[in-house]
């Protein structure tokens, strides 16, 4: 569950009348399931939103948490996961369980963000506070101890720009959306697939013209994920002369063999799209093959390769590996 549909479960519950905690990691230290930031809301009758990593220290912290749930004071539980819980992780974790009564509106301004805000966490329990975002604020998916608290970006419009609605695409879809992208999908039609807007994706704009596409959804960014995906080669090559000088783009992304993407590479240089340095570190940024190199072949398991690239790009702001080789192929290839 993403870590803001956490906050916003919580919001029902309370808004249904029953009591919730939520569970944040604020410490972590060694080996551990989660890290700062990682969140679950558990109500007084036990039910259980989000995981901060499984295990025996969730047992215990939702234990504690459904005890805050109703009505017990705020407090910190402090684990070493081998002395404390017999696990074999090897770190330690500190979990504050702040009484989510006392944040409503906090938690719906976090839960409905769609600007930049940060979210500050007190370590001692204290009720969450929201405000605008400072200079000394961490990037989004990196929360940090600044202060006594644990300060974090929430309402960061990560989205997912997914070029074509082929079985790759529909596959991948539910995947992104799933991890929290807001999910766009770019399709003119003429490849086979329908007008009607897929129930994972927020968006479907008939055009693969990227000037028009981006007049509709207000420009491209750092924090968008740019994935060509059709099924026509023509289609894509087009898709990346548009898109190959767009430096601000947050990671650019391109479906194909070794031999497809060597192809394009020449009709890119022979069009002077490539020149010197600034075309060589352009080319480097490309992601094609896209995905990371699990052996994938069939459309659904393109699709996991392509959404764990993703989450790499997430978590560390690169690919996990720099020697990917290409996903075997699929019919949008």
């Amino acid at each position: 569950m993403p870590r803001l549909d956490v906050l916003a479960a919580a919001l029902r519950a309370l808004d249904a009348g029953r009591g919730v905690a939520i569970a944040t990691v604020i410490g972590a230290k060694g080996s551990t399931p989660r890290h700062l930031g990682a969140r679950m809301a558990v109500a007084d009758d036990g039910t259980q939103w989000g995981t901060i990593g499984g295990g025996r220290i969730e047992h215990v912290v939702a234990a504690a948490a459904r005890e805050v749930a109703g009505g017990a004071p705020p407090r910190v539980i402090r684990q070493h996961l081998v002395r404390d819980l017999a696990m074999c992780c090897g770190g330690s974790m500190e979990v504050v369980l702040t009484p989510a009564a006392g944040a409503r509106d906090v938690l719906a301004a976090a839960a409905a963000a769609r600007e930049p805000m940060t979210l500050v966490t007190p370590l001692d329990g204290e009720p969450f506070v929201m405000r605008a975002p400072g200079d000394g604020d961490p990037p989004a998916y990196e929360p940090r101890v600044i202060d006594g608290a644990l300060v974090e970006r929430v309402g960061v419009a990560e989205r997912a720009i997914v070029f074509g609605l082929g079985h790759v695409a529909r596959d991948l879809g539910p995947l992104l959306a799933g991890l929290g992208f807001t999910v766009i999908v770019c399709d003119d039609g003429d490849t086979g697939a329908t007008a009607e807007t897929p129930a994972w994706a927020t968006r479907l704009v008939e055009s693969f013209d990227v000037r028009e596409i981006e007049q509709l959804i207000g420009g491209l960014g750092p924090d968008d994920r740019v994935l060509i995906v059709t099924r026509d080669h023509a289609v894509d090559q087009r898709l990346l002369e548009q898109l190959i000088g767009r430096d601000e783009i947050g990671y650019l992304g391109m479906i194909g063999s070794r031999g497809k993407v060597g192809r394009f590479r020449k009709r890119l240089e022979a069009k002077g799209l490539l020149d010197g340095e600034i075309g060589e570190a352009r080319w480097a940024r490309l992601r094609a093959p896209i995905g990371l190199d699990v052996g994938a072949e069939t459309p659904e398991e393109i699709a996991i390769a392509i959404a764990a690239e993703l989450v790499a790009v997430r978590r560390r702001g690169q690919p996990a590996a720099s020697d990917w080789r290409p996903v075997r192929g699929s019919d949008d290839t």
